[in-house]
C-alpha cells in the first residue's frame, strides 16, 4: 500500500537533549535484563558495531550507542507519513503503520497517531521514538496539544549517546515556555542490563529559557540501595554557570593505630556552594570537614575584567580541634596584559603554620615546599628591550630553617635590559642595569647576617658569533660593575672589616668553539646518522676581592655537563668567580631517518690554569681544596630512546681527585622509563648526592592485567650507607621507607574502583599510613578518596591515562 502524508501546523517538543545532558540527578530502572526498548534507542551490541568502533571500545563494554544518520526537517510545519490514514471532515485523522512525524529539528516515530482537529490534540501509541540532533527518547504513549504546545510522555526512556547516558521517567511533561518536568526519573552511565548505580529523583524541573533545573529528593543508589540523599539540588542545563550546590566531595580512609588496627574514618567531607555573581565573576564557598581538625571554611573568588584575570583563595579555621590554634591560608594569583608589550603579575601565598598543607591538603599529597613566594611584577618586553619592576619576599614555613638562612626580600628590584639578538655572523651586544633593595627580619641576627642594603649592578656583553654548517666560533667580552650601600652594620660587622659602601669591577673574556662531524652507520638493519661534536671553551676572569660583600641572592652553581661551559661558577650577582680555565667536552648523537634523536652521550671536564680565590661565604678568604685542584670533576650524561615509549637516562659526576677513603662518584642519577598512557606505565630511578648524604632508589608502575583489572605501586627508599646506630634508629621509625603506595583497580563500562595502601613521611619526619578507597561513578563523580591525584604525583605519566569513561 502506498504511503500517504498530511501537513499540519504546530510546535512540538523543544530541545530536550541539552537539558538531559546537564541534569545530574536522574536514574535508570534497576533490572539486570536488557530491555528491547534500548535497541530502539540506538543501543548496538558489540558484534554489530563497525570494526573501527569495536577496536576503540574497551573489551569490558558489550556495545555502544550508534545513532542512525538522520536529516531533520527545517520547516515549522508538521509533516506526517504513514502506511494508512483515515480522514474525517471537521473531526480529525487516524494514522497507522510506520507513522513518522517531522517538525523542525525533531522526528517522532510510532505505530499509530490520532489527531483531534477540534481540540488540537495528537496522541501517539506503540513503539514511540522521539529524536533530535542529540537525543533519542521512547515512550508508551505521547500526547501533544498543538494549541497549548504541551506534551506528555508516559513510561519514557531516554538516551544521550554523546555522553553515554540513559535513564527513564514515569512521566515527562513539556509545557509552554520550554519547561520540562520529569516525574519519578532516573539517570545512569551504565550499559543497558547492567544497572550497578543510578541517580534517582522524585521530580526534576528543567527551565530551558532560564538555563537551570531543580531536582527534588535526589538519591544516589548502588544496586537500588540509597547511599547519598539530597533533598533539593539546583543545576545548570546549558553552558551558563548557575548559583547552587556542586557535587559533594567525600574522602574516606582506613588508618592503623595502636587502639584500632583498621580505623575507618571520613577523612574529608565538603559541600561546595557556587555563586554566579556575573559572567566575569564567580565565587565558590566550601565548608570542609577534616578529620581530627574540624570544619574549615574555604572560599575561591575568580574574576576577569579590564584590570586582569586572577583567583583569590582563603581558608580559615577558628580553633583546630587538635592544636586549639587558629589555622588559615590565603593566596592571590593575578595577571594582566596592558597593551601589546606590558604585563603585570602577582603571586602571593601565605599559611598560618608549617603543618597547614600536611593537615588540610588532599590525603597523601606530600608538601615539599619550604618557602612560599609573595611577589608582584610589572614588565615591558618588546623583544628588544625589557623593563622589569619587582616586589618579592618569601614566607619561610619550615621552622627548622635558621633566621640567617632565610632569603632576603627584594623590595623593590628594577631592571632594564637590552636583549641580545644572538644573530650569527654579525656583531651582537646586550646590557643590563639592575637596582635592588635587599632586606629581611634581622632583629635576632648579628654581624654580616644582620646587614641589608642596596645593590646597583651593570653589565654589558659584546660578541661576534661565527657559525657554519661544520662548526661555530663565539668570542665575547662581558664587563661587570657593581656598587653596594649597606645598612644595619653593628660592631661585629665593623670589626670584621665591613664598610657602609663598596664596589666591584671586573670582566670575563671567552672563546667558545665547536665542530660537527657526521657519518652514516647501520645497526640492526636500521640506518642512522652519527655525529661527533667536540667543544672547547677558554674563559678568563681576573680575581677581585669580594669577601666584604654579603650574600643577598647568590649560591654556587650546581655542577653538571651543561655548567662546564659557563665561566661563572656562581648564580646571582654577589659573586663573580675568578677563573683561568679550559673547558673540554664532546657529544655524540644518533639520529634516525626522520631526524629524531635516538641516542645522545656527552662527557666533559674543566682544566684550570690557576687557583680560584673567590669564595662563596662572606668574609672567607681561605681556599677550599677544590679551588686548588687543576681540574674539575668529570661530568657526563646519556639519553637513549632504545624502543617505542622507552627512555633510559643517566647523569653522573666523577671526582678524579678523591682519596682512597672518599666516594669518587659525587653525584649521579639514572632513570628507566616507559610510558604508554593507555596501557602500561613504568619508572625506575636512582639518585645520589654525596654532599648531602643522599642515596635513594624509586620505582613506580601502573600495570593493566587486562582492560578491567590493573595493579599499581610506587616506592621510594633511602639506601645511603649510614652507620649501624643511625640506620637502626631510622629503621625503627620506618624512615628509610620515604614513601610508597600499593593498590588494585577494577573497572567496567559503568564504574571504576581503587583500593590503595599509602604511606609517606610528613614535614616533621613522622610517618603517616592509610588505606584509601575510591569509587568512580563514570559520568558522575567520585565517592571516597580521590586517589587519582596521588597517583598523578607519584606515577610518572598517570595523569594522561585513559579512564574509558568517554
Amino acid at each position: 500500500m502506498p504511503r500517504t502524508g498530511l501537513i499540519v501546523t504546530a510546535l512540538f517538543v523543544q530541545q530536550l537533549a541539552t537539558s538531559f545532558s546537564h541534569a545530574d540527578l536522574t536514574i535508570d530502572e534497576s533490572s539486570d535484563i536488557v530491555n528491547p526498548v534500548w535497541q530502539q534507542l540506538d543501543w548496538t551490541p558489540r558484534a554489530q558495531l563497525p570494526k573501527a568502533h569495536q577496536d576503540r571500545l574497551p573489551s569490558f563494554c558489550t556495545g555502544d550507542y550508534l545513532p542512525a544518520p538522520i536529516t531533520f526537517s527545517n520547516s515549522d510545519e508538521l509533516a506526517v507519513e504513514s502506511d494508512q490514514a483515515e480522514y474525517t471532515e471537521n473531526s480529525g485523522a487516524t494514522f497507522n503503520g510506520n507513522v513518522s512525524l517531522d517538525q523542525k529539528g525533531r522526528r517522532v516515530q510510532a505505530d499509530s497517531m490520532t489527531y483531534d482537529q477540534a481540540s488540537g490534540l495528537a496522541t501517539f501509541k506503540g513503539s514511540i521514538v522521539f529524536r533530535d540532533d542529540a537525543m533519542v527518547m521512547g515512550a508508551n504513549q505521547l500526547n501533544y496539544d498543538s494549541g497549548s504546545q504541551q506534551a506528555k510522555l508516559d513510561s519514557a526512556h531516554y538516551v544521550i549517546a554523546a555522553s553515554h547516558m540513559r535513564g527513564d521517567a514515569k512521566e515527562i511533561a513539556i509545557t509552554g515556555g520550554e519547561q520540562v518536568t520529569l516525574i519519578d526519573t532516573s539517570y545512569t552511565f551504565c550499559e543497558p542490563g547492567h544497572n550497578d548505580w543510578d541517580l534517582k529523583a522524585s521530580e526534576i524541573n528543567l527551565y530551558q529559557e532560564k538555563g537551570y533545573g531543580e531536582a527534588y529528593h535526589g538519591r544516589l543508589r548502588i544496586k537500588e540501595i540509597p547511599v547519598l540523599y539530597m533533598p533539593y539540588y539546583r543545576f545548570p542545563i546549558g553552558e551558563d554557570r548557575l548559583t547552587g550546590f556542586l557535587n559533594p566531595e567525600v574522602s574516606l580512609s582506613v588508618r592503623s593505630n595502636n587502639d584500632n588496627p583498621l580505623a575507618v574514618s571520613v577523612n574529608q567531607f565538603a559541600t561546595p556552594f557556587y555563586i554566579n555573581i556575573a559572567p566575569n565573576y564567580d565565587d565558590t564557598f566550601t565548608p570542609r570537614y577534616v578529620d581530627e581538625h574540624g570544619v574549615i571554611a574555604e572560599n575561591e573568588f575568580r574574576y576577569l575584567n579590564v584590570l586582569g584575570e586572577g583567583q583569590f583563595d582563603v581558608s580559615y579555621l577558628d580553633s583546630d580541634s587538635t592544636s586549639k590554634q587558629e589555622r588559615w591560608s590565603r593566596s592571590l594569583i593575578h595577571q594582566v596584559s596592558i597593551g601589546k608589550h606590558w604585563n603585570n603579575r602577582i603571586n602571593y601565598q601565605e599559611v598560618s603554620d608549617v603543618e597547614f598543607d600536611d593537615d588540610f591538603s588532599r590525603a597523601g599529597i606530600i608538601n615539599r615546599t619550604s618557602y612560599l613566594k609573595q611577589n608582584a611584577e610589572m614588565e615591558f618586553n618588546d623583544g628588544h628591550w625589557k623593563f622589569l619592576t619587582r616586589l618579592e619576599q618569601y614566607q619561610t614555613i619550615d621552622d627548622a630553617i635558621a633566621d640567617a638562612s632565610k632569603p632576603y626580600h627584594r623590595l623593590p628590584q628594577v631592571e632594564l635590559s637590552k636583549l641580545s639578538s644572538t644573530a650569527p655572523n654579525e656583531f651582537n651586544y646586550d646590557f643590563k642595569v639592575q637596582a635592588t633593595r635587599f632586606t629581611r627580619d634581622n632583629d635576632a641576627l648579628t654581624g654580616v647576617n644582620k646587614m641589608d642594603g642596596e645593590r646597583l649592578h651593570t653589565d654589558a656583553k659584546f660578541s661576534y658569533p661565527l657559525q657554519a654548517s661544520y662548526g661555530f666560533f663565539k668570542p665575547s667580552v662581558q664587563l661587570f660593575s657593581t656598587q653596594y650601600s649597606f645598612q644595619n652594620l653593628d660592631d661585629t660587622a665593623v670589626t670584621a672589616g665591613y664598610e657602609d659602601e663598596t664596589s666591584r669591577n671586573t670582566y670575563t673574556a671567552m672563546m667558545d668553539m665547536g665542530l660537527y662531524f657526521e657519518r652514516e652507520v647501520s645497526f640492526f638493519e636500521q640506518g642512522f646518522v652519527q655525529t661527533l661534536e667536540p667543544r672547547i671553551m677558554l674563559a678568563y676572569t681576573p680575581y677581585e676581592d669580594q669577601s666584604n660583600i654579603p650574600l643577598f641572592d647568590t649560591t654556587e652553581t650546581s655542577f653538571s655537563y651543561g655548567s662546564i661551559f659557563k665561566a661563572n661558577r656562581f648564580t646571582g650577582l654577589d659573586r663573580i668567580g675568578d677563573t683561568q680555565q679550559l673547558s673540554l667536552g664532546v657529544t655524540s648523537r644518533f639520529l634516525n631517518e626522520i631526524g629524531s634523536e635516538v641516542f645522545r652521550s656527552s662527557l666533559g671536564q674543566i682544566f684550570y690554569f690557576d687557583d680560584r680565590q673567590v669564595e662563596l661565604s662572606a668574609g672567607d678568604t681561605s681556599l677550599e681544596s677544590t679551588d686548588t685542584q687543576s681540574s674539575s670533576s668529570l661530568a657526563g650524561e646519556i639519553q637513549w630512546l632504545f624502543a617505542d615509549n622507552w627512555r633510559f637516562k643517566v647523569d653522573a659526576q666523577f671526582n678524579p681527585h678523591a682519596s682512597s677513603d672518599e666516594e669518587p662518584v659525587e653525584k649521579a642519577s639514572a632513570q628507566l622509563n616507559f610510558q604508554d598512557p593507555d596501557h602500561f606505565l613504568f619508572d625506575m630511578n636512582f639518585s645520589h648526592v654525596e654532599a648531602t648524604n643522599q642515596k635513594q632508589v624509586g620505582i613506580s608502575l601502573f600495570a593493566p592485567i587486562n582492560d578491567r583489572w590493573a595493579i599499581y605501586g610506587q616506592k621510594k627508599h633511602d639506601i645511603y650507607p649510614y652507620n649501624d646506630a643511625d640506620k637502626q634508629l631510622l629503621e625503627e621509625e620506618n624512615l628509610l621507607n620515604i614513601e610508597g603506595i600499593l593498590g588494585i583497580e577494577y573497572q567496567n563500562c559503568c564504574w571504576r574502583a581503587q583500593v590503595t595502601y599509602e604511606e609517606h613521611t610528613l614535614s616533621d619526619s613522622t610517618k603517616d599510613y592509610q588505606f584509601m578507597f575510591q569509587l568512580h561513578f563514570k559520568g558522575l563523580g567520585i565517592l571516597g578518596s580521590n586517589t587519582d591525584d596521588i597517583l598523578s604525583e607519584r606515577i610518572l605519566g598517570y595523569e594522561q591515562r585513559q579512564m574509558h569513561d568517554y
